[in-house]
């Protein structure tokens, strides 16, 4: 992790500690998956169990302050492709991604789920965005090669989710994520589109694509806990 990356982390945590008088930390666990030049295809089919910590400064009802960190497994087989080509390879991951993110989460539907009058409706869509490093590192098997790979990078995170207030100070949670990486070397295959020699583990052998960037998705479920000032926010 390079100083640049983490003074822009610093700014970040900043200018998210600067918002708000309402505060709210959670917990998720969930399953994840990759998205890259190893293993299946398929965009949102979890193989292997994560979690992380939320935290969140409201600024008003529609919108608050929100970082994230997580612990997410990487895993890829190309046996389990729908790809022949990449079953005829064989190649395998198995690695650990720790990201941070920060960025604004919106309420679709205002004073809900903050407000306490049982009149309204206790569940809101809800949206965030913003912008996160992470830290990759891990093992790549072909055969009996074995290589090990680590690295950091950025990624801008995309998350939809659902929320619940159970009670004054519990909201449960359930979302979906989506994480893309400036990098395409979550699965370590940079290893092989940079060597030059032509031999089983080169490029034309592996078929990796570098123009392409690694993605990772994250189904989750949270429990979390308000605190802070409740009221100022429900006069206006």
């Amino acid at each position: 992790m390079t100083k640049t990356q983490i003074n822009i982390l610093f700014y970040f945590l900043s200018v998210t500690l600067s918002w708000g008088q309402q505060y709210e930390f959670g917990l998720s666990i969930g399953g994840g998956n990759y998205i890259g030049d190893v293993g299946r295809e398929t965009y949102f089919m979890p193989n292997n169990v994560g979690g992380g910590l939320l935290f969140k400064n409201i600024s008003n009802p529609w919108i608050g302050v929100r970082m994230n960190m997580n612990y997410l497994p990487i895993y890829a087989n190309d046996k389990e492709s729908q790809s022949l080509g990449r079953q005829k390879r064989g190649l395998k991951v198995d690695g650990i991604l720790l990201d941070f993110s920060a960025g604004i989460e919106y309420n679709f539907l205002p004073r809900n789920p903050y407000i306490r009058t049982k009149s309204y409706q206790r569940n809101t869509p809800y949206m965030f965005t913003g912008f996160g490093l992470g830290a990759f590192y891990g093992t790549i098997y072909k055969k009996t090669a074995i290589s090990n790979y680590s690295g950091s990078n950025f990624f801008i995170p995309m998350i939809l989710g659902i929320k619940h207030k159970v009670n004054e100070h519990i909201i449960i949670s359930a979302e979906i994520s989506a994480r893309y990486y400036f990098t395409d070397n979550l699965d370590g295959t940079q290893f092989y589109y940079n060597n030059d020699e032509e031999d089983e583990y080169s490029h034309a052998v592996f078929s990796t694509n570098p123009t392409s960037n690694d993605w990772y998705t994250f189904t989750s479920f949270s429990i979390i806990y308000t605190f802070g000032d409740l009221l100022c926010y429900f006069n206006m």
